[in-house]
């Protein structure tokens, strides 16, 4: 496989700068802007923010999806993003996410990440994602895939078809 045109990028809404997570996020960033990939980003702080971030530092662009009522209530894109997709709910918000990217990379986090990551592989199971690569980037993956895979919560198939990376280079170099 070529390398993606577009990657998105999941993870923790909850890290801050100068944190080991939000670094991580960065550098993958980086590294897909240096490479001329689009990230793809829920728009927001954190992990999104971070790889928006090391993208645009990196001269690469980066798509944030938000929803629109979102900022009524007090949330705000980060600065970092070269382009703004609104959209009216959470539900759109992850439809668009997923129709923008010919891959994917999920940094740790909570229950939104955990279901972005379980719809992956619901569109996986379904054949809905073709051949694009879902990576798993960080130390928290191999044990929860272990206790996926031994209480039966995560298909064969499913797991062969994610990959994990313990660096952003890694995570990089399992895209292509």
């Amino acid at each position: 496989m070529t390398s993606p045109r577009a990657v998105a990028v999941f993870g923790s809404s909850e890290t801050a700068p100068g944190e080991a997570l939000y670094e991580e996020a960065r550098t993958l960033g980086a590294l897909l802007g240096e490479r001329g990939c689009i990230v793809v980003t829920g728009g927001y702080g954190g992990v999104m923010e971070a790889a928006s971030r090391g993208a645009r530092e990196a001269g690469g662009q980066a798509v944030g999806v938000v929803c629109d009522g979102w900022t009524e209530r007090g949330r705000t894109p980060n600065v970092y993003l070269s382009q703004r997709v609104g959209t009216p709910d959470l539900h759109a918000r992850t439809q668009a996410l997923v129709e923008r990217a010919d891959a994917f990379v999920v940094l740790p986090g909570k229950s939104g990440t955990l279901a972005e990551l379980t719809l992956l592989w619901a569109l996986h199971r379904a054949e809905a994602l073709q051949d694009r690569p879902i990576v798993l980037l960080g130390s928290p993956w191999p044990p929860l895939l272990r206790h996926l895979v031994e209480w039966n919560m995560l298909e064969p198939a499913q797991l062969q078809g994610t990959r994990v990376a313990r660096t952003p280079e890694e995570a990089v170099a399992l895209l292509r």
